[in-house]
């Protein structure tokens, strides 16, 4: 987990409608109901400063019901917003709670740019160890990995067995459940390892279908793509060793061993999903109900 820790630092990004007749609160309930139908699934919120930015909405869950939008929103790291991308998230995504998984040393180098009238708490989800993260020592480390993808197998693994991540995610639950009105944003770094698992299991709690949890999960390969490239392009002026580059792309990238490893742990240790939700998290059945009546619709 420390190499594990080490990686991370390092991969540590008009038209009017005229509706005659209608009175204000029509034309709101109209817009609503607009937005909620041209809802994408998976689908990235396009901003200036920052990628793999996802609205949860429109995904189907359980009863037939389907997430609402504008309330659950996974996201990387948020330091180079620009104001307009604040703009954005604030006014059409009526953010209102922002959940930062990532650990004292990340949130120091790269802090959340601070926005009125947004709630802020920062819920490390892994130990700060302090590790180096210069590209040389994880050159280093990556010529002597034999399968580059076993740090993130245990990475997710410890997701569900580490008591700190334990407590972060139940702090994370929490906040879903706290919610009164807008928006709750969560992130890490790239936005794809300890979000995607939180992500996952507000989708399981949700009764959204696995493969679906699982697609959605590989989507920050494709939103992450050209931050990628870039990261690799510039190791492959440095290094030709296969090894290392081979290992980098395994840890840029989010694979289903990842997640599947994570879900079998949970299946090892408490049977199923939703007892991981109740006995490791602490969620009771109105809990879950209560999720489900907040963010369904």
């Amino acid at each position: 987990m420390n190499k594990f820790v080490t990686v991370t630092g390092v991969i540590v990004v008009s038209s009017s409608l005229l509706l005659a007749g209608c009175n204000p609160g029509d034309i709101d309930s109209f817009a609503a109901k607009q937005t909620q139908n041209q809802v994408k699934p998976g689908a990235q919120i396009k901003l200036d400063g920052a990628v793999n930015i996802r609205d949860l909405g429109g995904y189907k869950a359980a009863n037939g019901k389907t997430i609402k939008p504008h309330k659950l929103i996974r996201a990387a790291e948020l330091t180079n917003l620009s104001k307009d991308d604040i703009k954005k998230l604030t006014a059409t995504y009526k953010l209102a709670t922002i959940v930062d998984f990532r650990t004292d040393s990340e949130v120091k180098a790269k802090p959340d740019p601070t926005i009125k009238h947004v709630g802020y708490i920062h819920d490390s989800i892994m130990k700060d160890n302090g590790a180096s993260t210069s590209m040389a020592d994880l050159m280093k480390s990556l010529a002597t990995m034999d399968n580059p993808e076993d740090f993130l197998i245990a990475a997710n693994k410890s997701f569900v067995t580490d008591p700190q991540s334990i407590a972060g995610y139940k702090l994370f639950f929490q906040e879903l459940l706290d919610n009164k009105n807008g928006a709750v944003l969560w992130h890490c770094t790239a936005g794809k390892d300890r979000t995607g698992f939180g992500t996952a299991l507000v989708l399981s709690a949700l009764g959204v279908k696995q493969d679906t949890i699982m697609k959605d999960f590989l989507l920050s390969n494709k939103y992450r793509a050209a931050e990628n490239k870039q990261t690799l392009d510039a190791l492959a002026k440095q290094t030709d060793n296969k090894k290392v580059l081979d290992g980098m792309k395994a840890i840029l990238e989010v694979r289903p061993a990842y997640l599947n490893a994570a879900f079998d742990e949970i299946k090892a240790k408490y049977g199923s999903t939703d007892a991981f939700l109740k006995k490791g998290l602490g969620l009771s059945a109105k809990d879950i109900q209560k999720l489900q009546k907040m963010y369904l619709h």
